[in-house]
Order: structure tokens, then C-alpha cells, then sequence
């Protein structure tokens, strides 16, 4: 199966955590990652993020699981 880019931070306004994967962004509260990832810092906001390849994303309620 084909992998695909993603990242995901802190979001201050919803007071949880944005996936972004394939172009679309993802607010959620809860993230479960199950692929490995590192963190990237950046000079502007968000100042860190944590990077990775995927195949997949479940959303379950408030909970995104990275596959």
C-alpha cells in the first residue's frame, strides 16, 4: 500500500491536535500513532510538528489513529 506524508501539532483554538495528511486537515483531540515519526521545528507557528509516512488515517469520534 502506498504511503503518503503527514504531520500533526497542537491547535491553541480548538485546544486539541490537527492531522494533516493528503491535503485535508483533521481536528481532532486524541492521536494514535502506529508508524514512526519525528519532530521537525520550524520558526513560525506551529513551531513544532510531528512528521511521518502513512498508508492510512481512522477517525473515530475525537480520535484519529495513523496507520
Amino acid at each position: 500500500m502506498k504511503k503518503y506524508s503527514f504531520f500533526f501539532h497542537y491547535r491553541k483554538q480548538t485546544e486539541g491536535m490537527t492531522v494533516h495528511f493528503r491535503g485535508v486537515c483533521h481536528p481532532c483531540k486524541f492521536v494514535i500513532c502506529n508508524v514512526p515519526c519525528e519532530t521537525k521545528y520550524h520558526k513560525t507557528q506551529p513551531y513544532l510538528t510531528m512528521n511521518g509516512k502513512a498508508s492510512e488515517i481512522e477517525i473515530i469520534g475525537e480520535k484519529i489513529i495513523i496507520k
